[in-house]
């Protein structure tokens, strides 16, 4: 038996996927997981197509933590996290010469994602939607602090001295 192989360049193999004319709405399903070149993997909804990039709402990075659950036994807990952080922004725009791959949820991890989401959406009600607003939200959290701490708490004792050059701390 002969086998021919025939090499390809990197171009022609991005080429022949492009002229597959595949889109992430084939299935109809928004929900997707996107296997990034840089081996995340990110679970969103997918709000629009580009022919170069993906607008999505609420992408979460999946997160995996191994606990020890007994002397000889480890499990391994998947969740999600934010993927992009110290933002309020939903939505992002993803180029797709950035993604290595994408499929469809499976029907529990939506259910999950969906969850999530949720609870996103329902914390950003309560997020300052300014600067001005940020501060009084924590000049709040500092009053109700101090009520907890009670009005005379002496931080004293919490307070290590330094006898160092102070000029140089950073």
């Amino acid at each position: 038996m002969v086998v021919s192989v025939r090499r390809q360049t990197l171009k022609e193999i991005n080429n022949s996927m492009t002229e597959m004319k595949t889109t992430a709405h084939q299935s109809n399903n928004p929900f997707k997981i996107l296997k990034m070149i840089n081996g995340e993997d990110v679970i969103c909804k997918i709000a629009e197509e580009y022919t170069d990039a993906f607008v999505v709402e609420y992408p979460m990075s999946v997160v995996k933590n191994q606990v020890v659950e007994h002397e000889n036994s480890i499990v391994e807990h998947t969740g999600l996290q934010r993927w992009m952080n110290y933002t309020l922004d939903t939505a992002f725009v993803i180029p797709k010469e950035r993604i290595m791959s994408l499929g469809d949820l499976a029907p529990d991890v939506m259910v999950y994602y969906k969850h999530i989401r949720k609870r996103l959406e329902i914390e950003e009600q309560h997020n300052p939607s300014n600067e001005a607003e940020a501060v009084e939200q924590m000049k709040s959290n500092i009053d109700k602090l101090m009520t907890i701490m009670g009005d005379e708490a002496d931080l004293s004792d919490n307070v290590v001295p330094f006898s160092g050059d102070k000029s140089k701390l950073h």
